[in-house]
Formats: C-alpha cells, structure tokens, sequence
C-alpha cells in the first residue's frame, strides 16, 4: 500500500473550462510529486461527464491506494514493502540453490558491487519500481569504467537484467530498466598454442619443486581436456581407481552434462598412489597445495602459480593455463583424431565448438601439400 502525499496525493474532480480529474504521483527520476490530469470533456451531457468524472476518481483513488503509478507502470499487484538492495540479497539467496562455488562467489560480488553503487547513490531504500533506465545507465558506465574486459562487462549486464527479470516476474517491479541495454562487443579469442619444449620446460619446472599435483593437472588439461574449475572440484568418488576412469558429474560440468575420461597411466599412476593412502570418497583431489584436502581449492591459486613459473622461465605473457587445453585440442587434430572424438573429450556442446580450433591443422596441412616454386 501507497503512502498518501508521500507517493502521491488522492485524486480529485477538477471543474473550470473543462472537467478532469487530477492527481499527483512520484516521478522516480526527480524524485519528486508530478501533476497528473484525465480529461473528461469528450463526453458531451453534463451530467454524464460528472457521473464519468466521479467514478473515475473513485478508481484512480482505489489503484493509488494500492501502489498504482501512472509513470513507471506499478499496478495494484506489485509488491511495494521490500527495498531494492533488499529484493537483490533475496535474487542472489535463490540463485545460490544448486550453483557451483564458483558461480555463488560471482553472483556474491556483482550483489557487492550493485548494492554499494545503490547506496552511493542514495536509493538503497528504495522500492524496485523507482529503479530507471537513467539508473542503470549510470551503473553500467561506472562498471564498465574500470578497465573491465567485455566479458566482464556483458556478464554484469546479463546479471543484472535477470536480477530484474526476476523482479518483474515476482512483482517487485513492472520493467526492466536493463532490458533496453546491449552488451559490449567482445574481440575475437586469440589462442596461443604451447611448443612441446616449451612444455617440456614446464613440467621440468614443476617436476623439480615436487608438485606432483599440479603435474597432474597440467597432463588432465592438456591430453584429457578436463578444464581448470572441473579438476578443482573433484574429488576421490569421481575416480574408479580400478578400471582408470574419471567421472565428470554435471554439477561440475562447465555445459551440466555428465561426462567419462579414460585416463592414461601418466595420470592413474599418481591417483593411485593417493588411493592408498585411503582417502574418503568426498576428499578434494586437488585441494590446498594441490594436494587432497577437504575444501576445494580456487582458479585463482591455480593461475597464480602459472604466473610465476611463467615469469620464471620468461615465457610469453599470452601462454595461459588454459592454452594446454587448446594446444591438446591442435595437436589432436593435426594427428587426424576425428573431431567427435575430440569434441567428446572436450565435453564441447556442438562439434561446430570443436572445429574452431581447426583453422591451425588445416593451415599447416595445407602449406605441407604447398609444392609449387616460384
């Protein structure tokens, strides 16, 4: 329910040169009350315009009361008791049912971000409705004003127009100020694929400071494509220790489809001397100091310590840990593996994704069938 002089002034039957109903509503983006007018004249007897201006009154009157706003849309069913910063903590609360870790930190930081931007600018308090297109410029040009990647960006923006999607729906709102809003477009991918003694070098590196674990990792992405945040997340339920297969389960999954890797013995070699150490089936393989452990471990750490073998051996700035994977997908190709093969491994959605990586086999088969002479 509406407060009286606050969101707005009861309407009322106006009688000069003509009869109209005026009243007054909240203009959220003054923030203050605007004059609103009905006009009545289009009907001609007299007394029906004052029985039509009266009724009428007597609903516009009724809908205000309700939370009714002829500006932004609120109707009688929107909810008008929960703030903003309010209804983005509950958005966030529901959307962390089922998320990877991962996926809840980032959700935790964009509600960071989203409600400290409210709170400078003064409307923390206020009701979703009052929200606007004018607003959400404003928090787009300032997150995008950091030097922010478009990836970043463009996942703020599709945060942030399902966070009010979610508003309009459960009636904390009647728009989407963001539904307007494009995202940035983002530049091409350019992926560097790794020489094999440079390879060789990294696992020297590694090798010499005893990190079995992250050896492991290294063999998991670059011959069986399993990605950073899956390896991250397994544990020692995930590996039939027997048999030298690994399961990927959908809750872990970056597409949430469950999917086997038969590992080689360069990998099972080092899970099963973990499993005789007897390790508890929700132990995280790759836990603190990629070693098992109870918590699971974050990309953070792990590209952390690429960085610094990467300034150790002065390597290229544009070899990342995510490169082993694109060069195994290359040079998997490039040996004439079939693509479905490797679009299985990959755990790819389409063989379209697969065959994006073909641009570098394809142009290395066809300089060596190349013979002509100038």
């Amino acid at each position: 329910m509406a407060t009286p002089f606050i969101d707005y002034r009861p309407a009322q039957v106006m009688r000069n040169k003509e009869v109209y109903v005026c009243y007054y509503v909240l203009d959220p983006t003054s923030n203050r009350l605007k004059r609103m007018r009905i006009r009545c004249n289009r009907i001609k007897d007299r007394r029906a315009r004052s029985r039509y201006a009266a009724l009428l009154c007597a609903e516009v009157n009724r809908k205000l009361c309700n939370g009714w706003n002829s500006l932004t849309g609120e109707d009688p069913g929107t909810r008008r008791n929960v703030t903003i910063v309010e209804a983005a903590a509950e958005y966030v609360r529901q959307k962390e049912k089922g998320l990877r870790k991962d996926s809840v930190r980032s959700y935790r930081s964009k509600l960071s971000f989203f409600t400290q931007w409210c709170e400078k600018a003064g409307i923390a308090d206020w009701l979703c409705g009052r929200f606007t297109s004018a607003h959400a410029a404003g928090i787009l040009d300032e997150y995008g004003g950091h030097g922010r990647s478009a990836y970043a960006f463009n996942s703020m923006l599709q945060y942030l127009k399902g966070m009010f999607l979610s508003f309009v729906r459960d009636g904390y709102a009647s728009h989407n100020p963001f539904a307007g809003f494009r995202g940035k477009r983002r530049e091409a991918k350019h992926r560097t694929t790794i020489p094999r003694q440079d390879r060789r070098r990294i696992l020297n590196y590694f090798h010499k400071r005893r990190m079995a674990g992250y050896v492991a990792m290294i063999r998991l992405c670059f011959r069986y494509l399993v990605r950073p945040k899956e390896m991250l997340m397994l544990r020692a339920g995930d590996i039939d220790f027997e048999s030298g297969l690994l399961r990927i389960p959908p809750e872990v999954s970056k597409n949430h489809r469950e999917r086997t890797v038969a590992l080689g013995h360069d990998v099972m070699r080092y899970f099963r001397k973990l499993q005789r150490r007897g390790l508890p089936s929700g132990t995280y393989i790759f836990s603190t100091d990629f070693k098992p452990g109870s918590r699971a471990y974050t990309t953070k750490n792990l590209f952390a310590v690429w960085q610094r073998m990467r300034e150790s051996l002065s390597m290229p700035d544009s070899y990342h840990f995510y490169s082993l994977k694109d060069t195994g997908i290359t040079e998997m190709l490039e040996a004439g593996m079939p693509s479905k093969f490797v679009k299985d491994l990959a755990g790819h959605h389409s063989l379209s994704m697969t065959e994006r990586y073909t641009h570098v086999s394809d142009a290395r088969r066809i300089l060596a069938a190349n013979r002509v002479r100038f």
